[in-house]
Protein backbone atom coordinates (compact mmCIF):
# COMPACT_ATOMS: atom_id res chain seq x y z
CA UNK A 1 0.00 0.00 0.00
CA UNK A 2 2.66 2.97 1.23
CA UNK A 3 0.80 5.93 0.92
CA UNK A 4 2.07 8.39 3.50
CA UNK A 5 1.45 11.70 3.23
CA UNK A 6 5.11 12.57 1.48
CA UNK A 7 3.87 10.77 -1.02
CA UNK A 8 1.47 12.78 -2.29
CA UNK A 9 4.06 14.52 -3.63
CA UNK A 10 6.12 14.15 -6.16
CA UNK A 11 9.43 12.66 -4.85
CA UNK A 12 12.62 12.10 -6.94
CA UNK A 13 14.11 8.71 -7.51
CA UNK A 14 17.10 9.19 -5.84
CA UNK A 15 19.44 11.19 -3.79
CA UNK A 16 20.25 14.60 -5.02
CA UNK A 17 22.95 14.75 -8.16
CA UNK A 18 23.28 11.33 -8.23
CA UNK A 19 23.63 8.73 -11.11
CA UNK A 20 21.97 4.77 -9.90
CA UNK A 21 22.18 1.92 -12.23
CA UNK A 22 20.65 -1.14 -11.80
CA UNK A 23 22.04 -4.49 -12.88
CA UNK A 24 19.99 -7.63 -13.18
CA UNK A 25 20.80 -11.27 -14.25
CA UNK A 26 19.67 -12.79 -17.24
CA UNK A 27 18.33 -16.35 -18.33
CA UNK A 28 21.93 -16.88 -19.25
CA UNK A 29 23.55 -15.63 -15.54
CA UNK A 30 25.13 -12.88 -17.19
CA UNK A 31 24.89 -9.39 -15.69
CA UNK A 32 23.14 -6.86 -17.91
CA UNK A 33 22.13 -3.21 -17.07
CA UNK A 34 18.37 -3.03 -16.29
CA UNK A 35 17.64 0.83 -15.12
CA UNK A 36 19.36 3.87 -14.84
CA UNK A 37 18.37 6.84 -12.72
CA UNK A 38 19.83 10.24 -12.71
CA UNK A 39 19.15 13.06 -10.67
CA UNK A 40 20.00 16.57 -9.77
CA UNK A 41 19.56 18.83 -7.02
CA UNK A 42 16.91 18.51 -4.63
CA UNK A 43 14.05 18.01 -6.01
CA UNK A 44 14.62 19.65 -9.80
CA UNK A 45 14.69 17.09 -11.86
CA UNK A 46 15.12 13.42 -11.80
CA UNK A 47 14.88 10.90 -15.28
CA UNK A 48 14.58 7.37 -15.40
CA UNK A 49 15.41 5.29 -18.07
CA UNK A 50 15.50 0.99 -19.03
CA UNK A 51 17.84 -0.62 -20.99
CA UNK A 52 16.44 -2.15 -24.09
CA UNK A 53 17.95 -4.83 -26.61
CA UNK A 54 20.67 -2.71 -25.80
CA UNK A 55 19.63 1.07 -25.87
CA UNK A 56 18.75 3.44 -23.21
CA UNK A 57 14.82 3.93 -23.30
CA UNK A 58 13.59 6.91 -21.57
CA UNK A 59 11.12 5.63 -19.26
CA UNK A 60 10.09 9.28 -17.15
CA UNK A 61 10.90 12.31 -16.40
CA UNK A 62 10.05 14.87 -13.49
CA UNK A 63 10.59 18.48 -12.87
CA UNK A 64 9.87 20.48 -10.02
CA UNK A 65 9.40 24.41 -9.46
CA UNK A 66 8.96 26.55 -6.79
CA UNK A 67 6.33 28.78 -7.85
CA UNK A 68 6.17 31.18 -5.16
CA UNK A 69 7.64 30.58 -1.36
CA UNK A 70 6.85 33.01 1.75
CA UNK A 71 6.89 32.71 6.14
CA UNK A 72 3.77 30.74 5.29
CA UNK A 73 4.34 28.22 2.71
CA UNK A 74 5.29 27.62 -0.67
CA UNK A 75 3.31 26.36 -3.97
CA UNK A 76 5.40 24.14 -6.48
CA UNK A 77 4.74 22.48 -9.98
CA UNK A 78 5.99 19.50 -10.55
CA UNK A 79 6.07 17.97 -14.63
CA UNK A 80 5.99 14.27 -15.14
CA UNK A 81 6.49 12.73 -18.61
CA UNK A 82 6.22 9.09 -18.98
CA UNK A 83 7.43 7.89 -22.63
CA UNK A 84 6.99 4.86 -24.35
CA UNK A 85 8.84 1.98 -26.11
CA UNK A 86 9.04 4.51 -29.20
CA UNK A 87 11.01 7.23 -26.71
CA UNK A 88 7.60 9.29 -27.30
CA UNK A 89 5.84 10.81 -24.47
CA UNK A 90 2.90 9.39 -23.69
CA UNK A 91 1.46 11.41 -21.03
CA UNK A 92 2.31 14.21 -19.49
CA UNK A 93 0.79 14.61 -15.57
CA UNK A 94 1.30 18.40 -13.93
CA UNK A 95 0.92 18.40 -10.22
CA UNK A 96 0.22 21.84 -8.53
CA UNK A 97 0.50 22.07 -4.71
CA UNK A 98 -0.10 24.54 -2.02
CA UNK A 99 1.65 24.14 1.64
CA UNK A 100 0.47 26.30 4.18
CA UNK A 101 1.93 26.07 7.82
CA UNK A 102 -0.73 27.20 10.27
CA UNK A 103 0.04 28.15 14.26
CA UNK A 104 -0.09 25.14 16.84
CA UNK A 105 1.47 22.30 15.06
CA UNK A 106 -1.31 22.74 12.39
CA UNK A 107 -0.82 22.64 7.89
CA UNK A 108 -2.32 21.85 4.83
CA UNK A 109 -1.80 20.87 1.84
CA UNK A 110 -3.69 21.06 -1.39
CA UNK A 111 -2.78 19.84 -4.55
CA UNK A 112 -4.22 19.66 -8.28
CA UNK A 113 -3.28 16.96 -10.48
CA UNK A 114 -3.31 17.23 -14.21
CA UNK A 115 -3.08 14.79 -17.24
CA UNK A 116 -3.20 15.01 -20.61
CA UNK A 117 -5.42 13.05 -22.52
CA UNK A 118 -5.33 11.32 -26.14
CA UNK A 119 -5.38 14.56 -27.58
CA UNK A 120 -2.25 15.71 -25.57
CA UNK A 121 -4.91 18.34 -24.19
CA UNK A 122 -4.08 18.77 -19.92
CA UNK A 123 -7.85 17.83 -17.87
CA UNK A 124 -7.87 18.62 -14.38
CA UNK A 125 -7.88 14.15 -12.99
CA UNK A 126 -7.55 14.94 -9.34
CA UNK A 127 -7.67 17.24 -6.28
CA UNK A 128 -5.83 16.05 -3.02
CA UNK A 129 -6.34 17.89 0.34
CA UNK A 130 -3.99 17.23 3.29
CA UNK A 131 -4.69 18.47 7.09
CA UNK A 132 -2.16 17.60 9.56
CA UNK A 133 -1.99 18.40 13.21
CA UNK A 134 0.76 17.58 15.86
CA UNK A 135 0.39 17.28 19.64
CA UNK A 136 3.05 16.22 21.47
CA UNK A 137 4.62 13.16 20.25
CA UNK A 138 1.71 12.37 17.68
CA UNK A 139 1.17 13.55 14.08
CA UNK A 140 -2.31 13.04 12.32
CA UNK A 141 -2.86 13.33 8.27
CA UNK A 142 -6.74 13.46 7.37
CA UNK A 143 -6.76 12.84 3.57
CA UNK A 144 -9.57 13.70 0.68
CA UNK A 145 -9.00 12.85 -2.71
CA UNK A 146 -11.65 14.22 -5.26
CA UNK A 147 -11.92 13.09 -8.50
CA UNK A 148 -14.31 13.97 -11.52
CA UNK A 149 -18.09 12.31 -11.52
CA UNK A 150 -20.01 11.62 -14.34
CA UNK A 151 -21.93 15.32 -14.14
CA UNK A 152 -18.31 17.04 -14.80
CA UNK A 153 -17.83 18.18 -10.73
CA UNK A 154 -15.49 16.64 -8.25
CA UNK A 155 -16.55 14.40 -5.49
CA UNK A 156 -14.49 12.99 -2.83
CA UNK A 157 -13.63 9.43 -3.79
CA UNK A 158 -10.87 7.99 -1.02
CA UNK A 159 -10.15 8.87 2.28
CA UNK A 160 -7.21 8.41 4.08
CA UNK A 161 -6.18 8.62 7.81
CA UNK A 162 -2.46 8.60 8.78
CA UNK A 163 -1.20 8.56 12.37
CA UNK A 164 2.39 8.49 13.78
CA UNK A 165 3.11 8.41 17.43
CA UNK A 166 7.31 8.74 17.92
CA UNK A 167 8.17 8.78 22.03
CA UNK A 168 11.97 8.98 21.04
CA UNK A 169 12.82 5.05 21.15
CA UNK A 170 10.10 3.69 18.89
CA UNK A 171 8.14 4.93 16.27
CA UNK A 172 4.26 3.82 15.59
CA UNK A 173 2.63 4.60 12.06
CA UNK A 174 -0.87 3.52 10.74
CA UNK A 175 -2.46 4.49 7.88
CA UNK A 176 -6.52 3.04 6.97
CA UNK A 177 -7.84 3.67 3.54
CA UNK A 178 -11.31 4.32 3.18
CA UNK A 179 -13.24 3.78 -0.43
CA UNK A 180 -16.79 4.95 -1.27
CA UNK A 181 -19.19 2.42 -2.14
CA UNK A 182 -22.22 2.92 -4.72
CA UNK A 183 -24.60 4.09 -1.55
CA UNK A 184 -22.16 6.96 -0.95
CA UNK A 185 -21.00 5.60 2.75
CA UNK A 186 -16.95 5.54 2.79
CA UNK A 187 -15.77 1.84 4.74
CA UNK A 188 -12.40 0.97 5.30
CA UNK A 189 -10.78 -1.11 2.49
CA UNK A 190 -6.95 -1.15 3.46
CA UNK A 191 -5.25 -0.97 6.64
CA UNK A 192 -1.24 -0.40 7.02
CA UNK A 193 0.55 -0.70 11.07
CA UNK A 194 4.60 0.03 10.65
CA UNK A 195 6.71 -0.21 13.58
CA UNK A 196 10.05 0.89 13.71
CA UNK A 197 12.78 0.75 16.53
CA UNK A 198 16.60 1.54 16.62
CA UNK A 199 18.41 -0.12 18.98
CA UNK A 200 22.22 1.19 18.55
CA UNK A 201 23.10 0.04 14.73
CA UNK A 202 20.29 -1.70 14.27
CA UNK A 203 16.85 -0.87 12.54
CA UNK A 204 14.10 -3.14 13.26
CA UNK A 205 10.75 -2.74 11.49
CA UNK A 206 8.03 -4.38 11.33
CA UNK A 207 4.83 -3.80 8.33
CA UNK A 208 1.63 -5.37 8.51
CA UNK A 209 -0.79 -4.96 6.07
CA UNK A 210 -4.89 -5.72 6.49
CA UNK A 211 -7.41 -5.99 3.57
CA UNK A 212 -11.06 -6.53 3.99
CA UNK A 213 -11.70 -10.41 3.38
CA UNK A 214 -14.71 -12.31 1.84
CA UNK A 215 -16.50 -11.80 4.18
CA UNK A 216 -16.18 -8.37 4.85
CA UNK A 217 -13.87 -8.70 7.81
CA UNK A 218 -10.42 -6.85 7.92
CA UNK A 219 -7.81 -9.39 7.85
CA UNK A 220 -3.92 -9.68 7.63
CA UNK A 221 -2.84 -10.76 4.30
CA UNK A 222 1.47 -9.43 4.64
CA UNK A 223 3.71 -8.72 6.55
CA UNK A 224 7.40 -8.35 6.19
CA UNK A 225 9.80 -7.75 9.11
CA UNK A 226 13.48 -6.32 8.41
CA UNK A 227 16.47 -5.55 10.26
CA UNK A 228 19.21 -3.38 8.95
CA UNK A 229 22.41 -2.80 10.81
CA UNK A 230 25.23 -0.50 9.90
CA UNK A 231 28.87 -0.70 10.17
CA UNK A 232 31.26 1.41 11.05
CA UNK A 233 33.02 1.71 7.71
CA UNK A 234 29.68 2.80 6.07
CA UNK A 235 28.19 -0.89 4.95
CA UNK A 236 24.98 -2.18 5.86
CA UNK A 237 23.42 -5.46 5.95
CA UNK A 238 19.25 -5.92 6.00
CA UNK A 239 17.32 -8.92 5.99
CA UNK A 240 13.85 -9.03 5.55
CA UNK A 241 11.68 -11.91 5.76
CA UNK A 242 8.05 -11.06 3.72
CA UNK A 243 4.70 -13.48 4.59
CA UNK A 244 1.80 -13.47 2.75
CA UNK A 245 -1.95 -15.37 3.40
CA UNK A 246 0.10 -18.29 0.78
CA UNK A 247 3.33 -17.72 -0.48
CA UNK A 248 3.38 -17.88 -4.68
CA UNK A 249 2.24 -20.95 -6.25
CA UNK A 250 0.33 -22.52 -2.91
CA UNK A 251 -3.58 -22.02 -2.91
CA UNK A 252 -4.61 -19.11 -0.27
CA UNK A 253 -5.28 -20.01 3.36
CA UNK A 254 -8.45 -19.20 4.49
CA UNK A 255 -9.14 -21.49 7.70
CA UNK A 256 -6.72 -18.57 9.85
CA UNK A 257 -3.82 -20.21 9.93
CA UNK A 258 -1.42 -17.13 9.85
CA UNK A 259 0.96 -16.52 7.09
CA UNK A 260 3.52 -18.02 5.40
CA UNK A 261 6.93 -17.15 4.49
CA UNK A 262 6.74 -15.85 0.98
CA UNK A 263 10.65 -14.70 0.71
CA UNK A 264 13.41 -14.02 2.47
CA UNK A 265 16.28 -10.95 1.22
CA UNK A 266 19.12 -10.40 2.03
CA UNK A 267 20.37 -6.32 0.86
CA UNK A 268 24.09 -5.81 1.15
CA UNK A 269 24.77 -1.94 0.70
CA UNK A 270 28.63 -1.20 0.12
CA UNK A 271 30.60 1.87 -0.50
CA UNK A 272 32.90 1.35 -3.33
CA UNK A 273 36.16 3.44 -5.48
CA UNK A 274 35.17 7.04 -6.36
CA UNK A 275 32.39 7.38 -3.82
CA UNK A 276 29.65 5.14 -5.49
CA UNK A 277 27.79 2.65 -3.55
CA UNK A 278 26.95 -1.00 -4.00
CA UNK A 279 24.17 -2.35 -3.34
CA UNK A 280 23.10 -5.99 -4.06
CA UNK A 281 19.98 -8.13 -3.15
CA UNK A 282 19.54 -11.88 -2.75
CA UNK A 283 16.48 -13.81 -2.10
CA UNK A 284 15.11 -17.30 -1.04
CA UNK A 285 12.17 -18.44 -1.96
CA UNK A 286 9.64 -21.79 -0.81
CA UNK A 287 10.21 -24.58 -3.27
CA UNK A 288 7.12 -25.85 -4.93
CA UNK A 289 7.41 -29.50 -4.00
CA UNK A 290 7.44 -28.30 0.18
CA UNK A 291 6.09 -24.62 1.15
CA UNK A 292 8.33 -24.87 4.18
CA UNK A 293 11.12 -25.34 2.43
CA UNK A 294 13.19 -22.58 1.46
CA UNK A 295 15.40 -22.74 -1.75
CA UNK A 296 19.16 -21.77 -2.50
CA UNK A 297 19.72 -18.48 -2.47
CA UNK A 298 19.43 -16.55 -5.65
CA UNK A 299 20.98 -12.73 -6.67
CA UNK A 300 18.42 -10.87 -8.57
CA UNK A 301 19.96 -7.48 -8.36
CA UNK A 302 22.68 -5.08 -8.24
CA UNK A 303 22.38 -1.34 -7.96
CA UNK A 304 25.64 1.54 -8.60
CA UNK A 305 24.61 4.82 -7.18
CA UNK A 306 27.38 7.94 -7.47
CA UNK A 307 27.26 11.22 -6.63
CA UNK A 308 24.95 12.08 -3.55
CA UNK A 309 24.20 8.11 -2.22
CA UNK A 310 23.27 9.23 1.40
CA UNK A 311 19.76 7.38 1.18
CA UNK A 312 19.15 3.76 -0.38
CA UNK A 313 20.31 3.47 -3.90
CA UNK A 314 16.55 3.97 -6.04
CA UNK A 315 15.03 0.41 -7.56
Amino acid sequence: MKYWVSLFLPVAFAAAQSATTMYTTDLSGHRVEDAKVTSSAPGERTELSRSINGRQVPLQASETKVLSEGPSGRVTETITRRFGVDGRVSETERVVAEETKGAGGQSSIKATVYRSDLNGRMQEYERRAIETVTQGTTTVSDVVVNRPTLNGGFEPTEKRKVTTVDDGKVIRESEAVLLRNPSGQFTERTREIRETETVGSTVKTNTVNYELNYAGRMQMMAQQASSTTKAPDGSQVTEVNIYAIAADGAPRDERGEGPKIKEQQVIMRTPGPGGTVVETTNVRRPTLTDQKKMGNPLKISEIVCSGKCDGAPAR
